[in-house]
């Protein structure tokens, strides 16, 4: 078996040292087996050639394929696979076998080396190494395969404005600490910009187009020993036509039915007119700013899709490029979905939950009643992506009834939404006792009684109050208290609280029936009676009654003698005898008053002389 060597330089298979040592073995073991399932056979002597691999082995960890950055640096421990190696020649090729660097180094006394080298060109491809015994024989060649990346740099441009502010250009490459990048504009080889990098390794540079048309932008970068990186060529165009920019109407985005502006920037140098025209409405001419803007208003007729078309007048009449600028305008995609909670009272402050989608604070919400002026609420909170907003609203003085909710959307005109449910406003709950009232005091005639107003909620501001007699109303009688009269004797009393609240209606409740109204109490003598007249035998003695309180209405006597009775004796007057003669006399005044006990009071003894 004849073996022969493998991974030529120029070859378009790149196989590596390792890789070929499997091979090698792959191949030897396949002979052997091969040779080992043939029998035996009588077969004529054979000459066989052997040819030994003596190239030297390369310790690279990461040889096959490893990708290196130009103007990186790699060191290979180079291993003999010849006796008494004192050298090795190497060579940095390409793929079509171009030589881009080639040299030897000496071997140590063990016959290794040491081989640093560098990626001068993104185009080599291979390193190619021989070792060198001491009698000067060469061996057999041995390679590994790179990929070196060219590093052209990236090239990223800000800022700008047409012909009239220069754009701002920023180069980056992978080599590592490039020393200067070499800038050339449209082919201009003859007038490069050489720029310094900044200490992140970047480089920046300013243009400013002069002419229509395109500009090619060649940028390659070199580090301290000269390596270059591969040019990169970026394609650059800046128009003349005059910048536009809308907060209220963007390019990309949704503008509103709402007013806004628009903001031209002038692309042309010395641009003295702006001439812009949206859709179909007619040509509008503004002056250029001193600053090279103008800005113009505008209010969008509808929801659609709408052109701006912009373009500036220098002073010579020459004409800018058209910017088109095209924008839509649309409703927000609010909603209201429901509406908590849906029923509220009258004449007081409450916070509603308006649930949709899309509501923010600066919306307007209003609450229409069934009569009256809107209600505008105050906005409080908007809570998850905006879809709860809560809101408060003065009711008061608001009329009854089922209520539409609207919200007016803060950037739109002539838009809202309407809560597909209504809102009921309701009369507030009229005061309710919590304790009933009570009658105090004694119940008879002539007496004097308390009501007591009892307890509410809501908390009542003032009362009024109506006795009643026997259930009957007792005409007049609206106050806290009440002086029993004569006609109610023998009758229970009651009394009617009325709490009033404004806004409320109002709350009545009534007391629980007193026992039955008694007599008053007896009149009683401030001054006692007493016997007038000459108290002799045969004349006549008269009662004087005293004085009386309350005042009565009339008197009855009641003549005694020594204690006793005097029968028939009932008279004002009484004619005395001689039975009476010695004994003691005494009259007894028995005071009337409808309604009340009888007063009685006796008068002093007085006796009775011959």
């Amino acid at each position: 078996m004849i073996i022969t060597r493998i991974g030529v330089p120029g070859d378009r298979m790149r196989i590596g040292s390792r890789s070929r040592r499997r091979i090698v073995a792959v191949l030897a073991v396949a002979a052997l087996s091969a040779t080992a399932a043939v029998v035996p056979v009588a077969t004529p002597a054979v000459a066989v050639s052997n040819t030994v691999d003596d190239s030297p082995r390369l310790a690279d960890p990461a040889e096959d394929g490893q990708k290196l950055v130009v103007g990186d640096s790699r060191t290979v421990r180079l291993l003999p696979g010849a006796p008494q190696v004192v050298s090795y020649r190497y060579e940095l090729r390409d793929v079509f076998g171009t030589a881009y660097d080639t040299g030897s180094v000496a071997a140590h006394p063990d016959g290794t080396a040491d081989l640093t080298w560098t990626a001068i060109h993104h185009e080599i491809n291979n390193l190619t190494v021989r070792s060198v015994s001491a009698d000067g024989t060469v061996s057999a060649r041995r390679y590994i395969g790179y990929e070196v990346d060219g590093a052209s740099p990236q090239v990223g441009y800000s800022g700008g404005l047409g012909w009239v502010e220069p754009a701002t250009f920023v180069a980056r490459t992978r080599m590592v600490n490039p020393t200067e990048y070499v800038v050339v504009v449209n082919s201009d080889h003859a007038n490069p910009l050489i720029l310094t990098p900044a200490a992140d390794g970047t480089a920046s540079f300013p243009l400013l187009p002069t002419v229509k048309g395109s500009h090619y932008i060649s940028v390659f970068a070199r580090n301290a020993a000269g390596v270059q990186t591969r040019t990169s060529v970026t394609l650059w165009s800046r128009s003349n036509r005059p910048h536009v920019t809308s907060t209220a109407f963007p390019t990309k985005g949704v503008g509103r039915v709402w007013p806004g502006t628009f903001t031209f920037a002038a692309g042309m140098p010395d641009s003295t007119t702006f001439r812009y025209r949206i859709n179909s409405e007619p040509t509008v001419t503004v002056p250029v700013g001193p600053d090279g803007t103008a800005t113009v208003s505008w209010t969008p007729p509808a929801v659609g899709s709408y052109q701006l078309r912009v373009d500036s007048v220098a002073s010579n009449g020459t004409l800018s490029s058209v910017n088109e600028y095209d924008f839509t305008i649309e409703n927000r995609p609010l909603t209201l979905d429901y509406l908590y909670p849906s029923s509220v009272t009258t004449g007081e402050v409450h916070m509603l939950e308006l649930h949709g989608f899309d509501l923010q604070l600066q919306d307007i919400v209003e609450v229409i009643p069934a009569s009256g002026p809107p209600v505008r609420a105050r906005n409080h909170q908007t809570t998850g992506p905006r879809q709860q907003m809560n809101v408060f609203v003065d009711l008061t003085g608001v009329a009854t009834g089922p209520a539409t909710v609207v919200l007016h959307p803060h950037n739109e005109l002539g838009y809202s939404v309407t809560m597909p449910m209504k809102l009921q406003i309701v009369p507030p709950p009229a005061p309710k006792a919590t304790k009933l009232p009570a009658v105090s005091g004694t119940v008879s005639v002539g007496s004097v009684v308390k009501a007591s107003t009892g307890a509410w909620t809501p908390a009542a501001t003032s009362y009024r109050y109506q006795w009643a007699a026997n259930g009957s109303a007792i005409k007049g009688a609206t106050s806290a208290s009440i002086t029993i009269p004569v006609n109610l004797l023998g009758k229970k009393l009651t009394v009617t609280v009325t709490a009033l609240l404004p806004g409320h209606p109002d709350g009545k409740a009534t007391s629980k029936a007193t026992s039955a109204v008694a007599k008053g109490k007896a009149p009683k003598a401030t001054k006692k009676p007493k016997v007038t007249g000459t108290p002799k035998v045969g004349r006549k003695v008269t009662a004087s009654v005293g004085t009386w309180s309350p005042k009565v209405d009339s008197y009855r006597y009641e003549w005694r003698l020594n204690g006793k009775v005097i029968r028939g004796a009932t008279g004002k007057t009484l004619k005395l005898t001689s039975a009476m003669r010695g004994k003691t006399l005494t009259v007894m005044v028995i005071a009337r008053k409808a309604g009340y006990t009888d007063g009685k009071a006796t008068s002093a003894k007085v006796t009775v002389r011959r």
